[in-house]
């Protein structure tokens, strides 16, 4: 039989291929602090969808895993209601009847019963859930359903740094199918299903029972080859949703359809858990090890995860090291032991990396060329590492994935583990000061920012607030507070605000005296002279105008503007892009590669990249303390514009 082509794309630009019968949707509904934490897929098919899922084995199950898998695989599925923020695990009887008030406020939202509405949930372990702030949500969530699914995609995010999908369309004999694909994770991920949160979707028609054995069947080599740090979560699910509406039926004795069906789903499922691992917390480089000549399928499994896990070679994959073929090896004996192999034949072992062998007969090749040894450093520098180890056993095979530990691995999971806090309105974000940093990082962070001061003395800048940043009582005095940080490092500062409110709110959080913000007007001679005295000024303008925005940074002669909006910046296939020069800016929008929620955005980069202006800065306003953040550091938090790439 031949297998149709299905051609898999991670492309999040432009209008996405979804199938049919689905919309989606995401919203801020107060778990966070700030950005997206509720998202909805709803199946409006008439028949509503097959579904069936794969759990997390943890033995510490949350209660949406728990509800799940006791309805699943099922028929008439109506959607699925993911929060982010908070996982609801380890709340007690209080976290269950949560869980079930969710399903029961969707079902009434969407006119459905509650056993035909799945939940997810991922975020903090131990905090209770607040039910009424969704429940509260659940209008507007309904509200914005629709086809497009990057909403959906946000708002499922935890500490992960990109949204990851995956799409295609199959070809089968009796029409074309969609496959539509999304996932969260980043750390806390290892292979027991599901590692993390997935969701597909299809318009195929198959049966609930047929779909769950596909599933099963392609969870194995996918979600389930991967390891970040060899910790399984209690709320790790992977739900498959098919509505039907392409009316291609597929069926157990029709191996025409069911066979492409099930490899195309593989394919997603294989994306997206590459996209998992490759996001890893802190991780720099995607990692495969490919394990042959196992005495067993079982066997190669268990080893080829254990090389991933194995946090010596982990590091060295990390420092691009040729020598981390010992650790390889060690770890490859290691999980063979556990596995119950008896003995292993180091003649018989090979080793290779990026397809250059290494180890023949269990010694080290010695390089005939010495253009090999560079030549292999280099590939191992890649964003993709893969290692192969043969164990010259039997004919088990598998490819486990993973990904480097890097320092940030640690600074994720300590300094910023630190700052994890739950405010009096039960709503998880970070408290971020010094006082929960390690002193290693303490000291890291205040010589870079006083390097960073040196830089700025006497240069003029230009604040736009937009937004939350310009709304939000919190945001506008971490503002305030970042404005009085930037004019003690003696930088000439006007912020453009929309309204006399929110300079009002500004101006209540600012010390009196050299601080105050003195309100002028659009003579850019008259601000000029206000910025060089030292005086802060502001500008009330509801909705500048991106192209006069742009002209006045260039009359007063400013260094940066800096736009706060609700959206990290400008975002592509591969997620945010940091920094751009003006001609990069300029090809990538004439050609679309570019997409951001705050649609402002592209009209300014547009114009600052055309006029010249020296530095643009895109910055979510929705994160505190975010002005200063992309201002004093080496990195940044959002996308610069420049002819200075850092």
């Amino acid at each position: 039989m031949t297998t149709p082509s299905f051609d898999v794309s991670t492309r999040l630009e432009g209008e996405l291929p979804i199938p049919l019968g689905f919309r989606f949707a995401g919203v801020h509904a107060g778990i966070k602090r700030s950005r997206k934490d509720l998202g909805l897929i709803h199946c409006y098919a008439p028949q509503g969808a097959a579904a069936a899922g794969v759990y997390t084995r943890n033995l510490v199950r949350a209660p949406c895993v728990e509800r799940n898998a006791a309805l699943l695989p099922a028929a008439g599925v109506r959607a699925v209601l993911v929060n982010s923020g908070n996982a609801n695990a380890m709340t007690g009887e209080a976290g269950v009847a949560t869980n079930d008030a969710l399903a029961a406020a969707t079902a009434q939202a969407l006119e459905c019963a509650p056993a035909a509405v799945m939940t997810a949930s991922t975020g903090v372990i131990g905090v209770p859930l607040d039910a009424g702030r969704i429940t509260d949500a659940l209008p507007e969530l309904r509200g914005e359903l629709g086809e497009d699914p990057r909403g959906f995609a946000a708002a499922i995010l935890t500490t992960d740094t990109i949204s990851k999908v995956a799409h295609g369309e199959l070809a089968l004999p009796g029409g074309t199918v969609r496959l539509f694909g999304v996932a969260k994770g980043s750390g806390m991920i290892h292979p027991n299903m599901a590692t993390t949160l997935g969701f597909v979707c299809t318009d195929a028609a198959i049966e609930p029972a047929l779909l769950q054995a596909a599933l099963a069947e392609t969870i194995e080599t996918t979600f389930n080859a991967i390891t970040v740090d060899g910790d399984t979560s209690t709320n790790d699910t992977v739900l498959v949703l098919a509505s039907g509406e392409s009316k291609v039926r597929v069926s157990a004795d029709d191996e025409q359809a069911l066979r492409p069906l099930t490899e195309a789903l593989r394919a997603i499922l294989l994306s997206l858990a590459e996209q998992v691992a490759r996001d890893g917390e802190g991780a720099t480089r995607l990692l495969e090890v490919s394990v042959e000549g196992a005495p067993s399928a079982d066997i190669a499994r268990s080893v080829a995860r254990g090389c991933c896990r194995s946090s010596l070679f982990k590091c060295s994959v990390f420092a691009g090291e040729r020598a981390g073929w010992g650790r390889l090896a060690a770890a490859a004996g290691q999980a063979a032991l556990e596995a119950g192999v008896g003995e292993l034949d180091l003649e018989t072992i090979e080793i290779d990396a990026m397809g250059l062998p290494l180890v023949r007969g269990g010694v080290l090749v010695q390089d005939a060329d010495p253009g090999v040894a560079g030549e292999l450093t280099r590939r191992l520098r890649e964003p993709t590492v893969r290692w192969r180890v043969s164990l010259g056993q039997g004919p088990g095979s598998f490819t486990a994935l993973g990904c480097d530990f890097s320092y940030d691995y640690v600074r994720i999971n300590s300094d910023e583990a630190l700052q994890l806090a739950v405010n009096e309105k039960g709503q998880v974000g970070r408290q971020v000061s010094l006082s929960s940093y390690t002193p290693i990082l303490k000291h890291r962070l205040l010589v870079d920012g006083l390097s960073y001061l040196r830089r700025f003395t006497g240069l003029r800048i230009i604040v736009q607030l937009s937004g939350s940043a310009a709304r939000r009582p919190n945001l506008l005095a971490a503002v305030a507070r970042d404005v009085e940080l930037i004019l003690d490092a003696e930088l000439r500062v006007l912020v453009i605000v929309p309204d006399a409110e929110a300079l009002a709110a500004l101006r209540e959080n600012m010390a009196e005296g050299a601080y105050r913000l003195a309100e002028a007007t659009r003579d850019a001679h008259a601000i000029a002279r206000r910025l060089d005295r030292g005086q802060a000024c502001a500008l009330v303008q509801a909705t500048p105008d991106p192209g006069e925005l742009v002209a006045l940074c260039l009359r007063l002669g400013v260094g940066k503007l800096l736009c706060l909006a609700d959206d990290q910046g400008l975002h592509d296939a591969g997620g945010l892009v940091r920094e751009l020069t003006p001609e990069q800016a300029l090809t990538g929008l004439d050609r679309g590669r570019f997409h951001t929620d705050a649609d402002e955005n592209l009209a300014i980069a547009r114009h600052a990249a055309r006029q010249g202006l020296p530095a643009l800065h895109l910055i979510d306003g929705r994160l505190p303390h975010a002005l200063v953040a992309e201002l004093f550091t080496d990195q940044g938090v959002g996308t610069l514009i420049t002819r200075q790439l850092r």
